[in-house]
This record gives C-alpha cells, sequence and structure tokens, in this order.
C-alpha cells in the first residue's frame, strides 16, 4: 500500500521477485558483499538458499492460489562472522520489525549492538520472504509530498492497485510460513539450535518459531513485544497518546522544560484541533533537494511526525520545543521537513506489499471494527488508522496462518523480554501479556526509553550475557540504573547545560 497510509499503522529497505529452477534448500557459497544502503553499508558474507515456496503446509492452511505458486523462493543470506576463531556452535539470528523491514539493510543501524555478541558467536541475516533481496513486495509510491489522505475511498483504491502490481501469490508471504523459511535456512547451515534475536514485529516471528521448533530455539530474545494474542491496530492511537501524556508529564516535572513551554499539553491540543479545521500551506527546506518546498500541512501531517518522532527517545527529547514552537509561533515548518523525510525514508525502507500481506492475515481480521471507538477519537491520532487499515485490507486476500496462531506461546526455553516504559506501539504490557505462559522468561522495563532497547546503554553486554548462560534469572542488570533517556530540549540549541 502506498506510504502515505502505510505509515499510520506500519509497526513502527531491493529487488526482483526471483526463484531458482534448482530443488529447495540449496544454498550457494557465502562470498564477501556488503550490506545495508550506501554510504552506511558494512562488509558481510552472502549467500542465497533456495526453498520451497509453500513447504507441503496442512491442506486446510492451504489457499487457491497455490496452483499458481511456484516450487521455491530464493531467499537472502548475509552472515557477520565472530571474532573468536571457533565460534560457538549456536549462532544469533536477528528477525526484523515492521512487518517489512529486511534484516540485511536493518543491519548497519543496529549493529554495535551486537558487538559483545560477536565476540564468540556468528550473527546470521536473513531477508524474510518479501523484503529486501528476497523477493521484495513493493508498492507502486506515490510522490513524497502528497498529503496524507483521510479518504477511505482513495486508501482502497490505492491497496487495490498494490495488490495486482504483485507477481507472486501473496497469501504465502506471511509469518507461520516465514518460520518454515527460518528453520529450512537453519537445516541447511547445519545449525542444531538458534539465539533468536526479535524486534518488533520480529518479536512476533520469533515467538511463533519458538512455537513451532522450540527443540531448535536455545534462547530468546524478545525487544519491543509484539503479543501473539493482541492483534496490531486498534490500540496503536491509545498507545501512542499514552506515550504522549508521559512526556507531558515528564517535562511538567522538570523545572526548565516546564518553565521553557508552560501548558504544553493544551497548547499541542489545539494545534490539532487548529490543523484539523484547516490545513495550512507550510514553506519547508527539502533537505534531499537542498532547496525549499510547499506543503499543504494538516494534522494527519501533525499526528504522525509526533508518533514516528516518539518511537525513539531521542526524537522525543525534541518534541516538547516543536510543538512549542509551532504552537506559539505557528512555526510548522520543522515538522513539515520531518513529515517529507518520514514519507521518503518508510517508501525506501518498508516493503509495503509483504507489509499488506501480514497486516491483512494475521491482524485485520482479528479486529471489531467498533471497538473502542470513543477512546480512539479522544487520542490525537484519532480512528483513522483502523478504518485505514480496514479498508485497505478489503482488496488483500486472506494469507496462510497457523490455527494456533494467536494462542499464547507455552515454553520452558529461556526468554529475555525487553521494553521501553515511553514506548508508543509496543508497550511494556505486550510483554507482560507474551511471558505469562513463559516458564522461563525475565522482563526488563528501561524508565522513560521508548522502540528498541537493544542499542542503549549496556543492554548490549546484558544481551550477550543472556545468550552466554541461557539463564535470564541470573543475570546482573545493575548498569541499567546509569542509563537515562536524553535530556528534553529547551531550544534548538539543545538542553539546558
Amino acid at each position: 500500500m502506498p506510504v502515505k497510509f502505510t505509515i499510520g499503522f506500519a509497526l513502527l529497505f531491493l529487488s526482483f521477485p526471483t526463484w531458482a529452477d534448482s530443488s529447495a534448500n540449496t544454498l550457494s557459497d557465502f562470498t564477501p558483499c556488503r550490506i545495508g544502503s550506501m554510504p552506511a553499508s558494512v562488509p558481510a558474507e552472502c549467500a542465497t538458499l533456495s526453498v520451497s515456496f509453500t513447504h507441503d503446509m496442512a491442506p486446510e492452511l492451504l489457499s487457491a492460489s497455490s496452483d499458481a505458486a511456484p516450487d521455491t523462493i530464493t531467499l537472502s543470506i548475509a552472515k557477520i562472522p565472530a571474532r573468536a576463531n571457533q565460534p560457538a556452535a549456536d549462532p544469533v539470528t536477528l528477525l526484523a520489525g515492521g512487518p517489512g523491514q529486511s534484516a540485511t539493510d536493518a543491519w548497519p543501524q543496529i549493529r554495535n549492538a551486537f558487538y559483545p555478541i560477536l565476540a564468540n558467536r556468528d550473527v546470521y541475516l536473513i531477508d524474510q520472504r518479501g523484503t529486501g533481496d528476497s523477493a521484495r513486495m513493493d508498492c507502486p509510491t506515490p510522490p513524497t509530498d502528497t498529503p496524507l489522505s483521510e479518504d477511505l475511498e482513495e486508501v482502497e483504491r490505492a491497496a487495490a492497485e498494490c495488490y495486482e502490481s504483485q507477481s507472486l501469490p501473496t497469501e504465502w508471504f506471511t509469518t507461520s510460513v516465514a518460520v518454515r523459511d527460518l528453520d529450512s535456512v537453519r537445516q541447511a547451515l547445519g545449525i542444531s539450535q538458534w539465539n533468536l534475536y526479535g524486534v518488533s514485529y520480529g518479536t512476533r516471528v520469533a515467538l511463533h518459531y519458538l512455537r513451532r521448533y522450540p527443540q531448535h530455539s536455545r534462547s530468546v530474545v524478545i525487544d519491543a513485544v509484539v503479543a501473539p494474542q493482541k492483534p496490531i491496530g486498534p490500540e496503536i492511537p491509545l498507545h501512542a497518546q499514552r506515550a504522549l501524556n508521559m512526556l507531558f508529564e515528564r517535562c511538567e516535572n522538570e523545572a526548565d522544560c516546564a518553565e521553557a513551554f508552560p501548558e504544553l499539553a493544551a497548547k499541542t491540543t489545539a494545534l490539532f484541533t487548529s490543523l484539523k479545521n484547516n490545513s495550512r500551506i507550510v514553506k519547508y527546506e527539502n533537505i534531499s533537494l537542498g532547496a525549499l518546498d510547499d506543503m499543504e500541512f494538516n494534522d494527519q501531517h501533525l499526528a504522525t511526525t509526533v508518533r514516528l518522532l516518539s518511537y525513539s527517545s531521542y526524537g522525543t527529547a525534541i518534541l516538547p520545543s516543536m510543538l512549542n514552537d509551532a504552537s506559539t509561533n505557528d512555526n510548522l515548518a520543522p515538522f513539515a521537513r520531518q513529515a517529507a523525510m518520514q514519507m521518503t525514508q518508510l517508501g525506501g525502507t518498508m516493503a509495503t506489499g509483504m507489509h499488506s500481506a501480514v497486516i491483512c492475515t494475521e491482524d485485520a481480521p482479528y479486529i471489531d471494527s467498533m471497538e473502542s471507538r470513543d477512546q480512539l477519537q479522544s487520542t490525537y491520532l484519532g480512528d483513522f488508522i483502523l478504518d485505514a487499515m480496514i479498508a485497505s485490507c478489503r482488496q488483500w486476500p486472506t494469507g496462510v496462518i497457523d490455527n494456533d496462531f494467536h494462542d499464547p506461546v507455552v515454553s520452558d526455553v529461556p526468554v529475555l523480554a525487553l521494553s521501553g516504559e515511553a514506548d508508543p506501539i509496543t508497550p511494556p504490557e505486550y510483554a507482560e501479556l507474551a511471558i505469562q505462559s513463559l516458564s522461563n522468561a525475565r522482563h526488563i522495563i528501561n524508565p522513560h526509553q521508548s522502540h528498541t532497547q537493544a542499542p542503549l546503554g549496556c543492554v548490549p553486554s546484558i544481551m550477550s550475557r543472556f545468550i552466554d548462560s541461557a539463564d535470564p534469572d541470573g543475570l546482573n542488570v545493575d548498569c541499567l540504573n546509569r542509563l537515562s533517556p536524553p535530556a528534553l530540549f529547551i531550544d534548538a540549541n539543545g538542553p539546558t547545560p
């Protein structure tokens, strides 16, 4: 689906669809390569693996499109070798978020979090089918300056255009199929057990792999947890509002912020109302073009930009200053510039077709369209995300999904769950729900932090020690007492000295 409405509910890197003529599970030799986008690409060793397109899944899970499916699909794999001459036999695999992110393209941004792990373990990056170089499923992309539309008919038309543009049966690009791909890679590599790290949507993949293949899961780290029992969609505005309210409360409790930005919550509410009633033509610096540009800026632009900035504690730190300047001085240019950057970046990093194939199978069918409608309308995001999700998924067929997909995962495999207290989409309560049926799990919540904990402070060391010991309860996490969020900016120059 086009970026302009995908960003509304994405959990939140290019190739032509390919499949091999050879038999399934044919692994190519690993050769030196670079992964990630220039100029941030990094060295790795790359290979491909041809796997079964349908994995001979149970007849009740098959769709009518199975007759049109190719025999195999080619997965792109990258290996980051350990620094040790003889690494441990149980490597780590990174399961990216989205859905729609490529593991190989995500690696440069998160690789520092794995530095302690790489001392003794290889890390494997498998582009999930539909992402990266694993038959990436893109959609026709609108111009980056197209306003966010509240026209649900337009959303539905764009979704239909995206679906019709796909060259492979979309029903086979779901999590239930992806975990079978992952185990095919494990077998081809001759690995007995994985240590799994999943982030955001990748936690859904990790937990479902643990459900299907517990004997091949040595340990699991789930970061920004998507609980299997929770369809993603109806609660996004509630969690986003909760995170913003936490920021307002934090600002009120910090003297410098409270003095610089009095009544920030009320001003922000008034700003959203004003933009909903009257959009503005905003002139901003288009960084990619190096020139001034115009945008018809509305409340949806502001809402989406606030939400995506809230994914990072660094983005959160600049929000009070930006919101105060916009509400007090009508300076919307920083938000317009950020909105344009976000639309461009998400269009390049998200395989939006694969995103729809997953969401329209695993989430939309399980949503009550009237659920919490009044609550949603009282949030800054409103209920448009839910309406857009339902509208766009009318054009996508339901794909392959295991019958127990939304059941709790029951396991005694060691699990470490990581949450940010101020996460705007996967709050700590999701991790608590996920680990209720995991008898050997521990949950760490970092105060005032947002989405994704792996790169923060001493968390990389904690993850490495957990994987080494496979003992969550025995972990010493006292070092997290020194972890604090970035100070709130008072102006464009930064926080108060």
